[in-house]
Protein backbone atom coordinates (compact mmCIF):
# COMPACT_ATOMS: atom_id res chain seq x y z
CA UNK A 1 0.00 0.00 0.00
CA UNK A 2 2.60 2.31 0.68
CA UNK A 3 4.73 1.66 -2.39
CA UNK A 4 0.95 2.74 -4.37
CA UNK A 5 0.58 5.57 -2.74
CA UNK A 6 4.65 6.36 -3.33
CA UNK A 7 3.80 5.41 -6.88
CA UNK A 8 0.60 7.73 -7.27
CA UNK A 9 2.98 11.25 -5.09
CA UNK A 10 5.34 10.67 -7.83
CA UNK A 11 3.03 10.31 -10.95
CA UNK A 12 1.56 13.58 -9.74
CA UNK A 13 4.61 15.53 -9.35
CA UNK A 14 5.73 14.29 -12.70
CA UNK A 15 2.57 15.31 -14.38
CA UNK A 16 2.67 18.79 -12.38
CA UNK A 17 6.15 19.55 -13.76
CA UNK A 18 5.26 18.41 -17.09
CA UNK A 19 2.27 21.00 -17.34
CA UNK A 20 5.18 23.91 -15.61
CA UNK A 21 7.26 23.07 -18.68
CA UNK A 22 4.66 22.81 -21.34
CA UNK A 23 3.06 26.60 -20.12
CA UNK A 24 6.39 27.92 -19.82
CA UNK A 25 7.17 26.81 -23.51
CA UNK A 26 3.82 28.39 -24.51
CA UNK A 27 2.42 24.96 -25.24
CA UNK A 28 -0.41 24.79 -23.15
CA UNK A 29 -3.27 27.29 -23.38
CA UNK A 30 -3.69 29.89 -20.48
CA UNK A 31 -6.87 29.60 -18.76
CA UNK A 32 -8.51 33.16 -17.01
CA UNK A 33 -9.34 36.37 -18.88
CA UNK A 34 -7.62 37.92 -21.67
CA UNK A 35 -4.42 40.31 -21.50
CA UNK A 36 -5.63 43.68 -21.62
CA UNK A 37 -4.18 46.22 -24.17
CA UNK A 38 -1.88 48.90 -22.41
CA UNK A 39 -3.57 51.53 -24.44
CA UNK A 40 -6.84 51.70 -25.20
CA UNK A 41 -6.91 54.48 -28.07
CA UNK A 42 -9.67 52.86 -30.55
CA UNK A 43 -11.85 51.71 -28.29
CA UNK A 44 -14.98 54.67 -28.64
CA UNK A 45 -16.69 55.07 -25.42
CA UNK A 46 -20.55 55.41 -25.31
CA UNK A 47 -22.07 58.99 -25.58
CA UNK A 48 -23.69 59.87 -22.29
CA UNK A 49 -26.27 62.30 -21.56
CA UNK A 50 -25.26 65.72 -20.41
CA UNK A 51 -27.75 66.05 -17.97
CA UNK A 52 -26.39 63.30 -15.59
CA UNK A 53 -23.34 65.59 -15.15
CA UNK A 54 -22.85 67.24 -11.40
CA UNK A 55 -23.53 66.69 -8.46
CA UNK A 56 -22.37 67.09 -4.78
CA UNK A 57 -17.90 65.41 -4.18
CA UNK A 58 -16.44 65.67 -1.14
CA UNK A 59 -14.08 68.31 -1.30
CA UNK A 60 -11.91 65.64 0.98
CA UNK A 61 -11.76 63.90 -2.56
CA UNK A 62 -11.60 66.50 -4.93
CA UNK A 63 -8.16 67.80 -3.05
CA UNK A 64 -6.41 64.38 -3.82
CA UNK A 65 -7.70 63.59 -6.88
CA UNK A 66 -4.82 64.17 -10.01
CA UNK A 67 -5.22 63.79 -13.66
CA UNK A 68 -4.33 60.36 -14.74
CA UNK A 69 -2.14 61.59 -17.66
CA UNK A 70 0.43 63.70 -16.03
CA UNK A 71 -0.64 63.53 -12.49
CA UNK A 72 -0.80 66.80 -11.95
CA UNK A 73 -3.82 68.74 -10.16
CA UNK A 74 -7.33 69.59 -11.31
CA UNK A 75 -9.66 71.91 -10.68
CA UNK A 76 -13.41 72.09 -10.72
CA UNK A 77 -14.94 73.83 -13.34
CA UNK A 78 -17.32 76.85 -12.55
CA UNK A 79 -20.58 74.79 -13.58
CA UNK A 80 -19.34 72.11 -11.19
CA UNK A 81 -20.16 69.24 -13.90
CA UNK A 82 -15.81 68.37 -14.56
CA UNK A 83 -12.78 68.78 -13.16
CA UNK A 84 -10.45 70.29 -15.46
CA UNK A 85 -6.77 69.84 -16.08
CA UNK A 86 -5.59 73.36 -17.06
CA UNK A 87 -2.16 71.66 -18.39
CA UNK A 88 -4.10 70.08 -21.79
CA UNK A 89 -7.42 71.01 -21.53
CA UNK A 90 -8.61 67.19 -20.78
CA UNK A 91 -12.00 67.54 -19.10
CA UNK A 92 -13.15 64.75 -16.90
CA UNK A 93 -16.72 64.21 -16.24
CA UNK A 94 -18.26 64.60 -13.14
CA UNK A 95 -21.43 61.93 -13.06
CA UNK A 96 -24.08 61.97 -10.01
CA UNK A 97 -21.11 62.90 -8.05
CA UNK A 98 -18.95 60.54 -9.33
CA UNK A 99 -15.40 61.93 -11.06
CA UNK A 100 -14.91 59.54 -14.28
CA UNK A 101 -10.84 59.50 -14.28
CA UNK A 102 -10.80 57.55 -17.17
CA UNK A 103 -7.93 59.13 -19.89
CA UNK A 104 -10.08 58.38 -22.79
CA UNK A 105 -12.76 59.94 -20.91
CA UNK A 106 -10.20 63.36 -20.84
CA UNK A 107 -8.94 63.02 -24.44
CA UNK A 108 -13.00 62.96 -25.97
CA UNK A 109 -14.06 66.09 -23.57
CA UNK A 110 -10.37 68.21 -24.68
CA UNK A 111 -11.01 71.54 -24.78
CA UNK A 112 -8.29 73.63 -25.92
CA UNK A 113 -9.60 76.74 -24.65
CA UNK A 114 -8.98 75.72 -21.34
CA UNK A 115 -5.21 75.32 -21.80
CA UNK A 116 -3.08 77.76 -19.73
Amino acid sequence: MKKLLKLVVLLMAVAAAGLLIAKMRGRCKQSGPPAMPERSEGIELPAFDESELGGQVSPDLLSILVCPEDRGPLTLSSDGKWLVNPRNGYRYPIRKGIPVMLIEEGRRNQDRSLIQ
